[in-house]
């Protein structure tokens, strides 16, 4: 890579990113932050003062107005989820609390560079973006981001791009469903974008976003080069590959089931207008921001947290699994035993047959993409491919087990403890009972 603008970020530029982001974490960090039941989301109260305190705030919102109208603050909140910055645990009465990692203090280390870069490779590789959807009306498909990327990395940073009236730009059909990736891309620094007043207020819902215009920065066309070259958010995005049965990927690993880019791009045969980055990819594996170094000065992006994975923890997990207030089994079981061991254990449990699918939501929410499924099932991962001990459970976690999908029996498996010492069970193990079992199938006489 050569003849580069050499970039310099701060906590309010290229925008007030980094600033926003430490004033968010500071108050999560000092705050009693209960969550939803709903949606496990920020309550209306803290979201209503969090926005007060951000360097642009949101007008006409009230303590009642929920996360999902807050385009900054919800993805603040799923980054420092998806970033290992909080994490969610069980406080007074069955709510979820949020509280700081030790990684939250390894982040205030870095350098303000690589902390842009430690967030945007958050949102790159560890956020859900079918999450961050929720949030807005539509919201991109990764297929199209490719494009997007290709499109902007051939503009003129600082020429206004219009996606609406007589001067509409190709862009417009790339950006339609964006909603409020639109922003996200925008807190980032790539662009500024303009709101369409007019579509807005005619016709869109309130939980929407639409552009009129955006106007590239110099930092937003030479990142979407990069990006685009040796970041393909298909081969990085780690949910987005769990989606499709990969368990433990490799960030910018081939894909098992070949290249969809080369598939679904929208103008694979389009000539640039311009001579492309010579972008140094690397390998499978290596540092996300490896290849953004040279966009910067020396020694200004050099390290990142961890990619640790998610530690064995070895002990005897005690799970309570229950159908109904007064109807549950607690089961004992070894970390070196699997999903498909506690799918048998609580068959035998309850007396089911087995004799359907069925899945493990790890979120504790049905039909997320956090899930293990059966071995018969179509698309992984599987329940025999991982072990107890390194699932990165927390005590109070509650996961749904949903047997038979056309019957939805729904099962909550609460761990309510981990107990280090003393010997594992050789075979899961049901100590304790709790109601009649109900029949699987009830037969009536006609």
């Amino acid at each position: 890579m050569s003849k580069l603008p050499v970039f310099v970020i701060t906590e309010t530029e290229p925008t007030p990113l980094l600033r926003d982001f430490a004033t968010f974490t500071r108050y999560l960090s000092t705050h009693r932050i209960v969550l939803t039941r709903a949606n496990e989301f920020l309550s209306g109260r803290d979201l209503y003062e969090l926005n007060q305190e951000m360097t642009h705030p949101l007008l006409d919102t009230t303590p009642r107005t929920s996360q999902s109208l807050y385009p900054l603050l919800h993805l603040f909140y799923h980054l420092v989820l998806a970033g290992e910055l909080f994490r969610k645990v069980s406080g007074k009465g069955s709510r979820l609390v949020l509280e700081p990692t030790e990684r939250l203090q390894a982040y205030g280390e870095l350098k303000l560079t690589e902390r842009y870069f430690f967030l945007l490779e958050t949102l790159w590789t560890d956020t859900d973006w079918k999450k961050l959807q929720e949030a807005c009306f539509g919201g991109p498909s990764l297929y199209s981001v490719h494009d997007v990327l290709g499109y902007l990395s051939e503009q003129q940073p600082e020429v206004t791009i219009h996606l609406r009236g007589e001067e509409v730009s190709d862009m417009s059909r790339m950006l339609w469903n964006w909603g409020y990736f639109i922003l996200y891309f925008s807190f980032f620094g790539f662009w500024e974008a303009t709101r369409d007043e007019v579509l807005m207020t005619q016709y869109w819902p309130k939980r929407s976003f639409q552009a009129e215009t955006i106007t590239p920065s110099t930092l937003g066309v030479t990142m979407a080069e990069v990006l685009r070259e040796a970041r393909n958010v298909f081969y990085w995005n780690l949910p987005h590959r769990r989606e499709f049965g990969e368990w433990g990927a490799i960030p910018g690993s081939p894909l098992p089931g070949g290249d969809p880019v080369t598939l679904f791009e929208l103008e694979p045969g389009r000539k640039r207008s311009k001579a492309a980055i010579v972008v140094d990819k690397g390998k499978p594996g290596d540092p996300f921001f490896l290849p953004f170094i040279p966009l910067f000065a020396e020694g200004e992006l050099q390290k990142t947290l961890p990619r640790e994975g998610i530690e064995f923890v070895a002990g005897t997990y005690v799970f309570r699994v229950a159908l109904a207030k007064n109807l549950w089994r607690r089961i004992e079981i070894s970390a070196d035993h699997t999903l498909l061991d506690l799918h048998r254990s609580i068959q035998k449990a309850y007396n089911f047959d087995d004799d359907h699918l069925y899945s493990f939501f790890m979120d504790g929410k049905p039909w997320s993409r956090e899930q293990f499924v059966s071995p018969y099932d179509e698309e992984g991962p599987y329940v025999d491919e991982v072990s107890i001990g390194e699932l990165g459970l927390r005590v109070g976690q509650n996961i749904l087990y949903m047997f038979d999908y056309g019957t939805e029996w729904r099962f909550r498996v609460e761990l309510e403890e981990i107990r280090r010492e003393g010997p594992e069970p050789r075979t899961p193990k049901i100590i304790e009972k709790m109601g009649e079992a109900p029949e699987q199938y009830e037969y009536y006489d006609e």
